[in-house]
This record gives structure tokens, C-alpha cells and sequence, in this order.
């Protein structure tokens, strides 16, 4: 039989992660500071910006592997910093094979940090709930962990979102000859029925005391063919991407996609050859390109949820890939 992790030993095992995760980053930064080939960082406008904004003038390796080293050091909320916003550093640095490991090491304590944190979700352990008075009572056990270590204003993304480390593949390095960087957003998109929402829209009613909008979308949705696949959609943040490309092997050129909220870490002598660096600001919408693989009507469908109906092209395939995965899944 399996014994259930105690409060305690989890606070032993945060403990030990942060002091990890301290460690290998001092490592790392120390490391790049004195042998780092070659680095890039992308500086953010000192005023309003577009993308056609002229990048700010180079600073020094020195600097930047400065400003880069910081960035990976930046686990805390600072001071004005939004509860929801996150610190971004996108650049590159260039290593031997010894910083290669350094920065995977980062990793590993990054996931072991993070590991930690998912185990003590829906924890709690009595502490002070109210300073001027004293009282004690439930708090998340994680808060109360963090407090004993000094680490109160953690910020858990920063903490363990993990250095993007470029491999040509699992089991070779290789060094990139194109880094192409630039702005991109990502929806979020969910797959759902008219049935699902009608039940959701139902529950929901009884929560609110004019229910008008909630008996509107549930009488549009029941005129749709029933079991109609319908999506959520839900906008997504702007993140610098990175387009990654490899010297052509046995005929064929490697690509890859990265997310570049950190600096990107590369095996080599020299910034690759061919480097595009991130626009100073995202393009305005408008001037984008629309994308000619969509399958979802732009505009939502009911006022309540931001849901949409898939282009009347796509939505008998639809409706077959939903009966199919539903066919797929066995009975209780």
C-alpha cells in the first residue's frame, strides 16, 4: 500500500528544490558570465513601439550576458509587477557542450520544483490568516511553505517554465544556421457540442438573477442538428516564437517552432549566420495575414459563452471525428 505524502516531508522536498534550482541557476549565470561565446538579447522600447520601430542601438556582450544572466535569476514577483503578467527575456546565448549541460541541469530542478509545487495543491496547514490580530486558521499549504523559505513572492511560470535548449535531435546538438524570431498569438480552442453547452448554459441560469441571455443562447442552440461539434474559443496571449532551421542532412532541412520567452540556448562558436530579430512590438492585427486553414466562423455564436460554430464546410467532418471518439470510449 501506498503512503500518503505528509505536509511535512513535502516542505522538506520544497526546500530542497528551491535550494536546487538556486544552485544550478548561480551555476549557470556564473558560467555564462566568463564563458559564453556569443550572446543576443532583445531590449524592450524605452517608449510607445510598433513593429516598424528601428531596434535600439547594441549593447556590449558584457551587458547583455548581464541582462540575460538576470532574467534566468528573476524567480520572484518585483515590485509593480502585475499578478498576472510575466517577465519575458527572449534572445540567444551560445555555449560549448559543458554549458549545454549547465542549462539542462536548470531543467531538471525546474521540473523537480515544479513537481513539488502540483503535489501541494489543494493542501492546507494552519497559519496566521490575519497579521495585525494574530489569528490562525487553514491557509494553502504552498503559501505557508513558501513563507518559511523566504520565497512569499514566488512567481511559479517564472520559476519553472524551462530554458528551451536547441537540439537538432534527441541525440545530437548541432548548431543552427537560421534563428528567425517574431511575435505570435495562439487562441485557445476547445472542442465541445450543442449538447454540452445546453447542459452548462442550464446550470448556469439558475446562478444569475436575469436569466434572459442564458434562456436566448439555450433556444439557439437547441434549433442546431443535434450532437453539432461547436468550439470555445478564447484568445490567447502574444509570446516571442523562434523559428529554428538546421543545416540540411542526408537532403533534409530541419525546422523547428520554440517558444523564446527566455533566451534560447545554442551549441556553437558565434550567433548563427542568419538572425532575424524580434520586432521591437507585435504587427497590428490588421496588417496580419489572414490564415487560410481556419475552420471556425469568426464571430460567436451566443452572447453568454464565446462559443463558435465550426465553416459549414467542416462541420460534417467534424461531427464524425465527435461520434467517433465518442463511439471510442468505453461504457462504465
Amino acid at each position: 500500500m501506498l503512503t500518503r505524502t505528509t505536509n511535512s516531508s513535502l516542505r522538506a522536498e520544497l526546500g530542497t528544490a528551491l535550494e536546487r534550482l538556486q544552485s544550478s541557476l548561480t551555476t549557470f549565470t556564473r558560467y555564462l558570465r566568463s564563458e559564453a561565446r556569443d550572446a543576443w538579447a532583445w531590449q524592450r522600447p524605452r517608449g510607445p513601439a510598433n513593429a516598424l520601430t528601428p531596434h535600439l542601438p547594441e549593447i556590449s556582450r558584457e551587458l547583455t550576458l548581464e541582462l540575460l544572466s538576470q532574467s534566468l535569476e528573476d524567480l520572484k514577483y518585483t515590485d509593480g509587477q502585475d499578478p498576472h503578467e510575466s517577465r519575458i527575456a527572449p534572445g540567444i546565448i551560445v555555449v560549448p557542450e559543458e554549458g549545454i549541460a549547465l542549462a539542462e541541469e536548470v531543467n531538471r530542478s525546474k521540473r523537480s520544483l515544479a513537481a513539488v509545487l502540483r503535489a501541494m495543491q489543494g493542501r492546507t496547514e494552519d497559519g496566521v490568516i490575519d497579521q495585525r490580530t494574530g489569528e490562525r486558521g487553514p491557509r494553502p499549504l504552498r503559501e505557508v511553505a513558501l513563507e518559511a523559505f523566504y520565497f512569499r513572492r514566488l512567481h511559479h511560470w517564472q520559476a519553472t517554465r524551462e530554458l528551451v535548449v536547441l537540439r537538432m535531435s534527441a541525440t545530437f546538438i548541432g548548431t543552427p544556421e537560421y534563428v528567425g524570431f517574431s511575435w505570435a498569438t495562439c487562441r485557445e480552442v476547445r472542442r465541445t457540442s450543442r449538447e454540452t453547452l445546453i447542459q452548462q448554459l442550464r446550470e448556469g441560469r439558475s446562478a444569475v438573477d436575469n436569466p434572459d441571455r442564458y434562456d436566448r443562447d439555450i433556444s439557439l442552440l437547441s434549433k442546431l442538428e443535434p450532437n453539432e461539434p461547436l468550439a470555445i474559443v478564447r484568445p490567447g496571449h502574444t509570446t516571442p516564437k523562434a523559428n529554428i532551421a538546421w543545416p540540411a542532412s542526408d537532403g533534409k532541412a530541419a525546422r523547428y517552432i520554440k517558444p523564446a520567452v527566455l533566451p534560447l540556448v545554442m551549441f556553437g562558436e558565434r550567433l548563427p549566420a542568419r538572425l532575424r530579430k524580434l520586432p521591437p512590438a507585435p504587427t497590428p492585427r490588421h496588417f496580419r495575414l489572414a490564415r487560410v486553414d481556419t475552420e471556425i466562423e469568426p464571430n460567436a455564436l451566443i452572447e453568454t459563452l464565446p462559443a463558435h460554430r465550426y465553416l459549414p464546410h467542416v462541420r460534417a467532418a467534424k461531427r464524425a471525428e465527435h461520434a467517433a471518439a465518442t463511439e471510442a470510449v468505453p461504457a462504465d
